[in-house]
């Protein structure tokens, strides 16, 4: 009996005092492999877009899906208190009050080019600068960047590849976008669509 009065005593001390301190320290820290396997996950998402199609005579539009990598940013419009260099995961008042980051574009085309040969597989890298526009870019802002771009021919394996500009447009707290993007001698120089970045 006594045995068992101990452990309830134990367990409710736990209960009142320990349990709730661990899990607020749990919920302000906000970190362990939990986070991080969350964000892996929701940059899984791709953003959707269509790519030029073309040839000397006709040209059309491709659907594809594009996933924004975004290995350093630095911010120089943020809180004093945060550092302004992060990796890979980067908060997104970090990145909408203005920052600069570098950034690896990696692109799927669904379906087959009709006019053009190259393969469905294309990849860009560069750099790009956001600006905010309205509450510090919580609810706009503008991006501007360039870099280089590559695609391959789907029958030969030639290498088409050059320098690239873009221009994004972000709204409802930097997670959703409208990118336009140009890429000098392509064989699909054009791309236009949807930009999603998930924190």
């Amino acid at each position: 009996m006594r045995v068992f009065m101990r452990i309830s005593i134990y367990l409710i001390f736990y209960s009142l005092i320990l349990l709730p301190q661990a899990l607020e320290a749990q919920l302000q820290s906000g970190t362990g492999p939990l986070k991080w396997i969350t964000w892996t996950l929701l940059q899984t998402i791709p953003s959707p877009g269509y790519y030029e199609d073309r040839n000397e005579s006709s040209s059309s539009l491709k659907f594809g899906l594009s996933w924004n990598i975004i290995p350093v940013s630095y911010s120089f419009g943020a809180n004093e208190y945060l550092p302004p260099l992060s990796f890979f995961h980067i908060k997104p008042s970090k990145r909408f009050s203005g920052s600069a980051e570098i950034f690896f574009e990696p692109s799927y085309i669904t379906g087959n080019f009709k006019y053009s040969t190259i393969g469905k597989f294309h990849w860009k890298t560069g750099g790009r600068i956001i600006l905010p526009i309205a509450h510090k870019g919580e609810y706009l802002s503008v991006s501007v960047g360039m870099g280089y771009y590559n695609q391959k021919s789907s029958l030969n394996n030639k290498k088409y590849s050059g320098v690239f500009l873009e221009g994004v447009v972000y709204t409802f707290f930097g997670m959703l976008g409208l990118k336009l993007s140009y890429s000098h001698n392509a064989q699909s120089r054009y791309y236009l669509g949807l930009y999603f970045k998930y924190y």
